[in-house]
């Protein structure tokens, strides 16, 4: 899933179902996706492992799917 994924979706669309995860997830689809940090930026700005990252990166985005398709989107 990359930012370019999203480009058929309506920014609401996006807005609504990232509101829908946990915060941890969250928060790294922001900085990763929206502002474009990278996995060691996040790390250091949210005081957390890389590998800790990776992880919630990955099942943010597992969840966003879901959100997305729950909202009758596709993915």
């Amino acid at each position: 899933m990359t930012a370019n994924h999203f480009s058929g979706l309506d920014g609401l669309a996006i807005r609504s179902a990232l509101d829908q995860l946990p915060a941890v997830f969250r928060a790294v689809l922001t900085l990763y996706y929206l502002e474009d940090l990278s996995y060691r930026q996040i790390a250091t700005q949210l005081g957390i492992p890389i590998g800790t990252v990776m992880s919630r990166l990955s099942r943010g985005k597992q969840l966003l799917r879901e959100a997305l398709r729950d909202q009758g989107r596709p993915d």
